[in-house]
């Protein structure tokens, strides 16, 4: 099977699982992956085209906060397999993304190849700026998450001028959007691997530092 083919059997394999998707990893988060790795590849002039599009096409088909992760990684392997992607590439693409993911900052830690870093890069990217904002009200929505709670012990004035760092009070406060951006959001700028990816990642991290700013003030807003 020739390389074109492979990929649009990809894109019809991911398509599938991901057409009724509501909770901001959807197509649309895919293809954004995709068009981010293929940038920075680019402009690295770095890894092998193919792992990196497939990688990027496919990582989110076995997402354990979609699917069954364990059942979804064989089916996958059939799929690669299917495709005629060699034994050598498939493990190396199931790598990838089995370790990928930011999981709590667990995969952190855990090595991966160029196109890995790559991919990565591309994934987390798209977590940051005003797509990030956006898909993390959307998750939170669609798991009946709150926009944000005030920590009781909280003083409104913390609020007032910029958006307050990461604080015990925060820390303790109920799972929300807001909060999303401390336990991952704002970390994310710094794990960033290639130097194409660091230079996006500082545009949509300053982006969300305003936006965070801007909730805050609105959310405690005063007019004594």
């Amino acid at each position: 099977m020739n390389y074109i083919k492979q990929l649009n059997e990809a894109k019809s394999y991911m398509r599938t699982f991901h057409k009724d998707d509501t909770t901001g990893h959807d197509v649309a988060h895919v293809e954004r992956v995709l068009n981010l790795a293929k940038f920075i590849a680019d402009t690295e002039q770095s890894g092998e085209l193919l792992i990196i599009e497939l990688a990027s096409i496919l990582h989110d088909t076995v997402d354990s906060k979609l699917t069954d992760t364990a059942y979804s990684m064989t089916q996958l392997s059939h799929f690669l397999q299917k495709i005629q992607i060699s034994d050598e590439n498939r493990l190396h693409i199931l790598y990838i993304i089995e370790h990928m993911s930011y999981k709590g900052g667990a995969n952190n830690n855990v090595p991966l190849s160029i196109e890995g870093q790559i991919v990565r890069d591309a994934d987390r990217l798209d977590a940051m700026g005003a797509i990030g904002i956006a898909r993390t009200f959307q998750f939170a929505g669609h798991f009946d998450e709150p926009m944000w709670i005030s920590p009781t012990s909280a003083s409104d004035l913390e609020y007032e001028t910029h958006y307050p760092p990461l604080t015990e009070e925060i820390m303790l406060s109920p799972q929300s959007a807001i909060k999303h951006f401390y336990d991952k959001l704002f970390k994310l700028k710094s794990l960033i691997h290639t130097e194409t990816g660091k230079q996006i990642a500082e545009e949509r991290h300053h982006f969300m530092e305003q936006f965070i700013t801007q909730f805050f003030q609105e959310w405690y807003f005063n007019n004594q």
